[in-house]
């Protein structure tokens, strides 16, 4: 899918955000420390891992990690529908720390999101 045609998102850090005139979507479960509010416009620590599967993702390999997030996710249909209609939209910036780079959950959402914005199969 194209950015023409699909959801307009953008994966960054909240401490250094992309310079895109799209949302700012923070998705952590906590807010992280010296960031000015003013910075995000929506914070959806829901649309984050549980602090369980957080807490276990040192220990975990990507497809494990990948499969049990998109569990999660799956129960929270509403929030990923709400976000899949603001890239959509207008588009979204999704956010988080720079710590969560392998297996990160960002690029998991993104895809979820896409998955949710395309067209049923026919």
């Amino acid at each position: 899918m194209n950015e023409a045609s699909g959801p307009k998102i953008t994966l960054g850090s909240v401490f250094a955000p992309p310079e895109i005139a799209h949302p700012r979507l923070l998705v952590t479960r906590g807010w992280p420390a010296g960031v000015d509010r003013r910075h995000i416009d929506q914070w959806e620590p829901d649309l984050a891992p549980s602090a369980a599967l957080a807490a276990e993702r040192d220990t975990l390999d990507a497809a494990t990690f990948e499969a049990r997030y998109r569990a999660e996710l799956a129960s929270r249909i509403g929030l990923v529908a709400w976000a899949a209609r603001m890239a959509n939209g207008t588009g979204v910036v999704i956010l988080g720390e720079p710590a969560e780079d392998e297996a990160c959950h960002r690029s998991v959402l993104a895809a979820v999101i896409r998955e949710q914005s395309a067209p049923p199969a026919s």
